[in-house]
């Protein structure tokens, strides 16, 4: 798939009391262990691949923030796929040492009538909280780092957002102090033909 725009992003896509009401209302939660899934096999807890805990989130103020970017990405980056629905919003929290090493939100074959169509990532946390956790992002290729993969410095700053579609391979570097806060979520739409 020959993509014009690998992805879209802005620089202050929500402010700062966006970023500060998302981490106090995710910090009255119960956090679990971030794990990856395989179509065939179901969750797989593997902390060579992933290691965060993440928080699934339904709420509608949050919504409201995130789906308006995935439709203006949709529209403005020229992938005008098909959207249906959103999935569960996922916070992260990415402590010292925790990172997300490189994955696709969506395989292009799955066994499920619909599929992952676009992601978008939220930074909530302001770059001197922290630091390593750079957002990178690859174009699709069995192995990410023989096509020259991008650290996208854009994605350090709070509030910044970044849509791309979800075969796109991407990862989180590991966070080397501090603590990074995200959001992530996904819209589905019909299969890929």
């Amino acid at each position: 798939m020959d993509l014009k725009n690998l992805y879209w992003y802005w620089n202050n896509a929500v402010g700062n009391k966006f970023c500060d009401d998302v981490i106090k209302f995710a910090s009255t939660l119960r956090k679990r262990e971030a794990f990856t899934v395989d179509p065939k096999l179901g969750p797989i807890y593997k902390s060579e691949w992933r290691k965060s805990k993440v928080i699934w989130l339904n709420e509608k103020w949050i919504y409201k923030e995130l789906l308006k970017f995935l439709d203006l990405a949709n529209t403005n980056a020229g992938y005008n796929y098909i959207l249906k629905e959103a999935e569960a919003i996922q916070y992260t929290r990415y402590d010292s040492d925790n990172y997300y090493h490189w994955h696709m939100d969506q395989t292009l074959e799955t066994d499920r009538p619909d599929s992952r169509k676009l992601s978008i990532c939220i930074n909530l946390t302001d770059p001197s909280e922290f630091e390593g956790g750079e957002f990178w992002i690859s174009k699709p290729h069995v192995v990410p780092e023989k096509i020259k993969p991008m650290k996208l410095d854009f994605m350090r700053k709070r509030g910044s957002a970044i849509v791309f579609p979800s075969f796109v391979f991407h990862k989180v570097a590991p966070v080397t102090k501090g603590t990074r806060h995200s959001l992530v979520c996904w819209m589905r739409g019909p299969l890929w033909t």
